[in-house]
């Protein structure tokens, strides 16, 4: 199947959920009913100058599909990060990569290559920062990327940056402040995450001791994520990060998954709900033909066959996809079940998000 018959499928798929979505989960926890760190604490923004964050994403940093669906998210994102004065370098997949989640490479060689032309206006972002607003495609290939070369995945292209690329291309002596993934091309939420390249290159960076967050934006009528919802997206998450390093809640002890909802006008949405992930289904795969067997997929209702319904009150695929909230949920790589997070951070870290929303 082409790529972009994976992606027809995946948006077609992620749309049709929306409906279905409602009759089967539980409705969500709203701002108001969020848990209150005291009451007390203000959230300010701190500054991000100098601050170092590796970018990557599972769309491939190419961008030049007619839909933004390969790479346009990282571009609003990266110059978000670099108005807000952030040091931003670019280390993602040479193409498409969606749904590898944590897959990496085992063998071969890797080569790199630059974007053939970035559009005016985002060719001078981060260009006075210490890594000059570098971007890298990481590829599986004995020598530079073309058209046609195999793609590292979402996981090679961080780690190779961590233990390589940084250091020894840029002349980052020591590891970056933060690792962000995205903005994704779809939604990122429930069963769907354990399959996310988004997720897995955030989980990459969590797993190499830096703080990571994922950063996804979801789709509109058109089965599209609009232009505008990336950088709603961007400019969401570009707050959402300056508030946490204000608050002292980047940490490597877990990775933030963010999720905004199709934004038409490129304004953040006024909901904002901290989150869990959900377990409830939300797609199934399914196979026809025979002796070859074309790939599909099973949208989960109520009663559909094998799917588990969400019992989660405050699920992320709640507030996204059936109450067109901001869903940002705190995710580990530590698969442990009722392993010991510290509730006073958690409590801080929920107060933090809350405090974005409506009242």
């Amino acid at each position: 199947m082409s790529s972009r018959s994976h992606r027809a499928i995946r948006r077609t798929a992620a749309l049709a959920a929306l409906p279905l979505l409602a009759a089967c989960t539980a409705p969500g926890v709203s701002s108001d009913q969020a848990t209150d760190a005291g009451g007390q604490e203000e959230f300010a923004p701190a500054s991000l100058d100098g601050v170092r964050v590796l970018l990557g994403n599972d769309d491939s940093m190419r961008a030049a599909e007619e839909d933004g669906s390969d790479g346009l998210g990282l571009y609003e994102l990266r110059s978000a990060l670099c108005a807000a004065g952030a040091d931003v370098v670019v280390f993602a997949p040479w193409d498409y990569q969606s749904s590898m989640s944590s897959a990496v490479s085992h063998s071969g060689s890797f080569g790199l290559g630059g974007h053939p032309g970035l559009p005016d206006e985002y060719a001078d972002d981060c260009a006075d920062a210490s890594g000059q607003g570098a971007v890298y495609g990481v590829c599986v290939e004995d020598g530079p990327c073309e058209d046609g070369s195999p793609s590292a995945t979402p996981v090679d292209a961080v780690n190779f940056a961590l233990r390589h690329g940084l250091p020894e291309l840029v002349g980052w002596d020591d590891a970056p402040d933060l690792v962000v993934s995205g903005a994704n091309s779809g939604p990122n939420v429930a069963t769907q995450i354990p399959h996310s390249g988004t997720v897995g290159a955030a989980l990459a960076g969590q797993l190499a001791g830096v703080p990571s967050v994922a950063v996804s934006a979801s789709i509109d009528d058109d089965l599209t994520v609009a232009p505008e919802t990336y950088t709603a997206a961007a400019a969401f998450a570009t707050d959402l990060i300056a508030r946490l390093h204000g608050a002292d809640l980047l940490t490597s002890a877990y990775l933030l998954n963010v999720n905004h909802p199709h934004s038409p006008d490129g304004e953040p949405a006024a909901d904002v709900r901290w989150t869990e992930a959900g377990t409830g289904t939300v797609l199934l795969p399914e196979y026809t033909g025979e002796d070859s067997y074309e790939l599909g997929v099973t949208v989960c209702g109520p009663d559909t066959p094998d799917c588990l319904p969400e019992t989660k009150e405050n699920a992320d695929s709640t507030a996204l996809l059936v109450e067109g909230a901001v869903s940002v949920s705190a995710l580990t790589a530590d698969r442990t079940y009722a392993s010991g997070e510290d509730p006073a951070e958690v409590e801080r870290l929920a107060a933090l998000v809350d405090s974005l929303g409506s009242s």
